[in-house]
């Protein structure tokens, strides 16, 4: 065997031993917990709030308990509560007539029965409260303890071991021993002991001054002999838990009493986190998905046809000849209904699809004058078609030089097609515009300023552009015989048309009076577009138009 497959060999080797090593706690545990016969265990329950505590109806409740249950519920062991008192407590679980305890502490001794488990399940913190004068008392003076009853639960390690340390350092206090921590503070209450040692969060000492904290130490899970097995497991599930996922469900527990700070830090950052991420969702990835949703439907749109050009003729109404047509996009939809840009340019829009469709547009607008220019009922074979541009593509030289190359490739006729832009120029955008409208013209096609009169017009663009043509919009044909100053602005603009020998083109045009009114305006090169003449049509009801005069 050569160097090569004795390294392949090794290498797969090393792989299945790591995999081995990662999975082997899992497969264990679950191994060791499908071997485990089920059995019901007996748990020493004794009051201790928040470790152990119980409600109005008698079900148990504390931090002991949800811990309890977890490991009991993982590794498929009932168990049932015996009420113990903390004193015989230790006594009956070395006699076995309990096999669990909860919350002791490991105290050497050699002739001791008790199995305790390898993993502690708490380090336990200590404080000690004062009834008195609390602003007498400065914060760890226990020289003020000193002749004072203090009351704690007989059998109590922590206090006992407390009450001695007190005592080593020359501060004697006077134990009063009861049986439970209710009887502890309802003698604080009673002004019959100044003093009691507890957890901080043991309810009742609100109103009570804290005066030190002290560590008392780690406290662990207790079997004897006969329950060794059952500590064994929770061991292992303890050890196991920290290389899962059930190590989030003991720190909340955990958390959940003694840390609700860190519980509430943690609500408030999930909810941050969620909030952020559902922003970014909505923000980025949600608009992100939909223009790529909104490309492919107009993409296939495209494809299959279903964008079409509706052609609406431009008029001299001195000769009554069609001059060009304006190509208006429309879109069949699966009815075969056919929709104006208005129901569906908002989605071209945030699919950013104008300039593929503009470019469509233009291709057929030059494939359909073709067309349209072997039809025998047009008598003017020197009409053009124009179509729509904004400036986006107008400012987009990958936009002007497709558009130069579709002039060349199909070899148009100069000035058959007209590109029609919206009048919303600013003076930034001027030196490169020209540059495209110079590069467009020299191509052979026509430039017009759309919708001149409204919203940013701008004399000074007549002259800044190289125009071919104004349009007006159709809001002059509207006021037209009725406001004076209408009259006098289409008057002026077809002043300055006639000037540059330009043509002026009014829009929107429907009454026979609005025809009579743009006859009065001298200027031979004064063009109408609009439903006086005809709505917009597709190629093959073009083929069959004729001006009929009303």
């Amino acid at each position: 065997m050569n160097k090569k497959g004795i390294f392949i060999i090794v290498s797969i080797l090393i792989i299945i031993c790591g995999i081995n090593c990662f999975f082997y706690k899992d497969t264990h545990f679950m191994y060791m917990k499908s071997n485990y016969k089920e059995r019901k265990i007996k748990v020493g329950y004794y009051s201790y709030y928040p470790y152990y505590y119980k409600d109005k109806k008698g079900n148990v409740h504390g931090y002991y308990h949800e811990l309890l249950d977890t490991l009991c519920s993982n590794l498929n062991i009932d168990y049932e509560y015996v009420d113990v008192n903390i004193n015989t407590a230790i006594e009956m679980l070395e006699n076995e007539e309990i096999d669990i305890l909860m919350g002791l502490y490991n105290i050497p001794n050699k002739n001791s029965k008790l199995i305790y488990s390898d993993n502690h399940i708490q380090f336990d913190n200590r404080y000690i409260y004062i009834y008195g004068d609390i602003n007498e008392v400065r914060y760890g003076n226990l020289n003020y303890l000193n002749g004072k009853k203090f009351t704690y639960v007989a059998g109590d390690i922590k206090s006992e071991w407390l009450i001695q340390l007190l005592k080593y350092y020359g501060i004697n206090v006077k134990p009063v021993k009861v049986k439970t921590k209710d009887e502890c503070i309802k003698l604080l209450n009673l002004k019959e002991a100044d003093a009691l040692s507890s957890n901080r969060i043991n309810e009742g000492l609100e109103a009570y001054k804290e005066t030190m904290k002290y560590y008392i130490g780690a406290v662990y899970i207790v079997g004897n002999e006969k329950s060794k097995d059952v500590i064994k497991y929770f061991d292992f599930f303890l050890n196991n838990s920290f290389t899962n996922n059930k190590v989030d469900k003991l720190r909340f527990i955990y958390n959940k009493y003694f840390r609700k700070d860190i519980i509430f830090r943690n609500i408030i950052l999930s909810t941050l986190s969620i909030v952020t991420i559902l922003g970014i969702i909505y923000m980025i990835i949600y608009p992100f998905i939909k223009k790529i949703i909104i490309k492919q439907r107009v993409t296939k749109n495209m494809k299959a046809g279903n964008f079409l050009l509706y052609y609406q003729p431009i008029v001299d109404p001195f000769k009554n000849i069609e001059v060009g047509f304006e190509g208006l996009l429309r879109l069949k939809d699966k009815n075969n209904k056919i929709l104006t840009p208005f129901t569906f340019i908002k989605d071209i829009e945030a699919g950013d699809m104008f300039y593929e469709l503009t470019l469509w547009i233009l291709e057929k607008a030059i494939c359909d004058y073709k067309i349209i220019s072997n039809y025998e009922n047009y008598k003017n074979k020197n009409f053009y078609i124009s179509i729509n541009l904004s400036f986006r593509e107008l400012e987009n030289t990958e936009f002007i030089n497709k558009a130069i190359k579709l002039a060349k490739d199909y070899n148009i006729k100069k000035g058959s097609i007209s590109l029609e832009i919206v009048e919303k120029v600013y003076a930034r955008d001027l030196e490169k515009i020209q540059i495209a409208i110079s590069l467009l013209k020299e191509s052979g096609y026509k430039i017009a300023i759309d919708d001149f009169g409204v919203e940013y017009s701008n004399l000074s663009i007549l002259e800044e552009i190289d125009f071919d043509s104004i349009k007006l919009d159709k809001c002059f044909a509207d006021n037209i015989s009725i406001s004076k100053i209408t009259n006098e602005v289409i008057a002026f603009i077809s002043k300055i048309t006639l000037i540059t020998d330009k043509m002026l083109v009014i829009e929107g045009v429907e009454q026979k009076y609005q025809i009579e009114e743009i006859k009065k305006i001298v200027n031979k090169n004064v063009y109408i577009q609009g439903y006086y003449y005809s709505k917009p049509m597709n190629i093959e009801e073009l083929k069959g138009f004729s001006i009929t005069l009303k």
